[in-house]
């Protein structure tokens, strides 16, 4: 059985979906600070809803054709406006600027109609109707697919793609009414508008909930103190087994409790956070830098030997004794415990165990000194061999 499709209950239908991806969208803007511009996306589908209900009862009440047909054609410009502006700033996360030039379009389309009655015209309406989407979806298509070099995220091709397909579709409609010839239905053209609508309330979705994704994911392999990775991350990218020649340092803050008693433990958190900071200012690309637990800090040097190690290891050292003062505090200092891998597929935690045993060394010879894990004859010729070869004061 075949159910005719007359233009009012296209429209009808039209309204309905508009409504449906606003509701969607806004809920999805209620619910997460990643979806900020979903809300004018939103209102760029009521007011796409309020503007199809202006053409049903335009084809219906022929009195009031040409003011009803120019609020339709205003509105419709308006609710691409949004779409536009609202993806743009759902894809940089930063509103467009100016405001006001959300709403200019449709006021020269107002002030257009007004001198020259264009709206009157079916096809010439129709036309920049649909140019207007046009230009909205293949712009927002654009700026999703250039944007995401700076967040590689599968939902933002999604995202891309329907609005270029939507984009597509409205240029179809252009042609069409611009020529006067139709060469598919205009029923099922509509249906497919209205399925591409639906689409694009979608992935906007879907991209919110990876955004989402990503940020816990962050949330929970990041240290929120330091900024660096915590110890679960750290285990999830160093090696379970190592290579010879791979390295571990561990490093702890010299008398931490002593400072966090006498200056207080927000003191103890500027210093944590400055560490890491130094830390981290001497890492090389492959390098593994976390927070192992309170006041320890885990290196995971891939590839390197023991001399290479102990000169990279004593390089974080004194950088942190010289760049973590904290107001009128005494310069604070680590100690370094450093464990080298002698022989391939060692495990991971049996050299941390070494380095651990060569901090305590460092500490009873001291605090803000490395030791390499080994006897005392070790030691001498590691810290010699380093001197000769790196020159750790260069």
């Amino acid at each position: 059985m075949t159910i005719p499709l007359d233009l009012p209950t296209i429209l009808f239908v039209l309204q309905a979906s508009y409504i449906a991806g606003a509701v969607a969208l806004g809920y999805a803007r209620y619910r997460s600070r990643d979806a900020a511009g979903a809300e004018k996306i939103a209102l760029g589908f009521l007011a796409l809803a309020f503007g199809a209900l202006m053409a049903s009862y335009a084809e219906v009440d022929g009195a009031y054709y040409s003011v009803l047909s120019l609020i339709n054609v205003c509105v419709g410009i308006l609710g691409y406006a949004l779409f536009l502006a609202g993806a743009i700033e759902l894809s940089r996360r930063r509103p467009v600027r100016p405001g006001w030039i959300v709403v200019l379009p449709s006021v020269l389309t107002l002030a257009a109609g007004l001198l020259t009655g264009f709206h009157v015209i079916n096809w010439l309406r129709a036309s920049l109707f649909n140019g207007a989407s046009v230009i909205a979806m293949l712009a927002t298509a654009w700026v999703f697919y250039r944007d995401g070099r700076s967040e590689p995220l599968p939902g933002r091709r999604i995202v891309a793609l329907t609005f270029a397909a939507a984009g597509v579709v409205s240029l179809w409609m252009t042609v069409q009414f611009a020529v006067g010839i139709f060469w598919t239905s205009l029923a099922l053209t509509f249906v497919l508008i209205l399925s591409l609508k639906f689409a694009i309330a979608l992935s906007v979705i879907i991209l919110t909930m990876e955004r989402a994704v990503v940020k816990f994911d962050r949330l929970a392999h990041t240290d929120m103190l330091t900024g660096l990775r915590n110890r679960r991350a750290f285990f999830a990218v160093a090696p379970a087994k190592l290579d010879a020649g791979d390295a571990i340092v561990i490093f702890d803050a010299d008398r931490f409790k002593k400072l966090n008693d006498t200056w207080g433990h927000a003191a103890g958190d500027d210093v944590l956070h400055a560490t890491a900071h130094a830390l981290a200012a001497h890492l090389r690309d492959g390098d593994v830098l976390a927070r192992y637990g309170g006041e320890e800090f885990i290196l995971f040097l891939p590839a390197t030997n023991e001399a290479e190690a102990l000169v990279i290891a004593n390089r974080m050292r004194a950088e942190v004794s010289s760049a973590t003062a904290v107001g009128t505090m005494p310069h604070p200092t680590v100690s370094a415990g450093l464990a080298v891998c002698r022989e391939a597929d060692t495990p991971l935690r049996e050299l941390i165990r070494e380095a651990d045993d060569a901090l305590y060394e460092a500490k009873a010879a001291g605090r803000n000194v490395c030791r390499v894990s080994g006897s005392a004859e070790q030691n001498v010729a590691a810290e010699a061999k380093a001197e000769a070869e790196f020159n750790p004061a260069a």
